[in-house]
């Protein structure tokens, strides 16, 4: 982070910080009258004018106070990295929101982006962790009618998948607890694309009978919606408010060229990854997110474990950053502690 001298420091950070409460312009009587430094109206105009020739700071107008740049929304940002921390009571809300999502992976995930939305006011992504990497711990599968069965799939990450099997006999309790520990002792600890590609010549004795090759044709079908990588979002409509207040004969066209880029989920996720460029912790992209239509956003990321998930927040240029980047890194924590396969047999035993 390029050094500024410690007062133009503290005034640009004034500037942001105030810029992002109040939505307007910032003048050199505002930061007087905050901070009353002992200096007069007319040093902070010089420092605010260095400010405007560095481009961090601009005037809307030729009268106006200064708003920030794309600029200098990236030095406040690459100041607040290591600063930012949600409140206690804001840690116990996340938690409790997640106490009855625990083991399903699917509404674990979408709890969490619709958090990141609703915590930041603004669109809240998450990604799931690679599906080539997920093992299989178990199938379960039980009886719920006359030839029918429920197939549940839990991976070392929790549940992944879960649907019926059509059974051509009527089996009994013994017969299907049978099947399922035929299927878990030969899959367990297998990657879930392998499940998927198995051959059942391959298979233990017993792998031939009707009712296995059923379901092993069930478990297939459901591993396959999960073989392609995702993406979850939640809160896109929380934009549109704070668009039409700061930019409002723009604010349409924003959300709309916004929405057209979230559409396609795979060309995002690309974009993600060339942003975060294989670094690792938070990742802030202000206004230079690789994707077209998102050149008037900041894309907030954060990696998770296990298997390389990853979550975040979409906002405007003026987007509460410490705020998103509390939640997006507290988030992450708690998501990849309930996605741990020690968590996962923690709440088995």
């Amino acid at each position: 982070m390029k050094e500024l001298p410690e007062r133009q420091l503290l005034i640009l950070k004034e500037i942001v910080d105030r810029y992002i409460r109040l939505r307007e312009p910032v003048s050199s009587r505002m930061i007087l009258e905050d901070y009353g430094l002992e200096v007069s109206s007319a040093t902070v105009r010089n420092d605010m004018n260095d400010l405007e020739e560095a481009g961090f700071i601009a005037k809307p107008y030729s009268s106006s106070g200064r708003v920030p740049t794309v600029k200098g929304y990236r030095f406040f940002v690459e100041w607040l990295l290591d600063l930012s921390e949600l409140s206690r009571e804001e840690r116990v809300e996340i938690v409790e929101a997640y106490e009855m999502q625990r083991l399903d992976v699917e509404q674990t995930i979408r709890q969490t982006a619709f958090l990141l939305g609703n915590m930041t006011g603004c669109a809240g992504f998450v990604i799931p962790p690679r599906p080539a990497e997920t093992k299989l711990e178990r199938v379960v599968m039980f009886k719920v009618a006359h030839r029918l069965a429920f197939l549940l799939i839990v991976s070392d990450i929790g549940i992944v998948e879960h649907g019926y099997v059509s059974l051509d006999e009527d089996l009994n309790a013994d017969d299907i607890s049978r099947i399922t520990t035929l299927i878990n002792e030969t899959l367990r600890g297998i990657h879930l694309a392998d499940i998927r590609s198995l051959s059942l010549e391959d298979g233990p004795e017993g792998w031939y009978e009707r009712p296995v090759r059923q379901a092993m044709l069930v478990l297939g079908r459901l591993l396959q919606h999960r073989m392609q990588r995702s993406i979850h979002f939640e809160g896109l409509l929380n934009l549109t408010e704070t668009l039409i207040e700061v930019v409002p004969e723009e604010a349409m066209d924003h959300f709309s060229h916004l929405s057209f880029a979230t559409q396609d989920e795979n060309a995002f996720i690309e974009a993600l990854a060339q942003a975060r460029d294989g670094r690792v912790g938070l990742i802030a992209s202000i206004g230079d997110f690789p994707l077209e239509g998102m050149e008037s956003f900041s894309v907030i990321s954060c990696e998770y474990r296990p298997h390389d998930g990853i979550l975040g927040v979409v906002g405007p240029l003026w987007m509460d950053y410490g705020r998103a980047l509390s939640t997006a890194s507290y988030l992450a924590n708690r998501l990849e502690s309930l996605l741990s396969p020690s968590q996962l047999r923690s709440l088995e035993e």
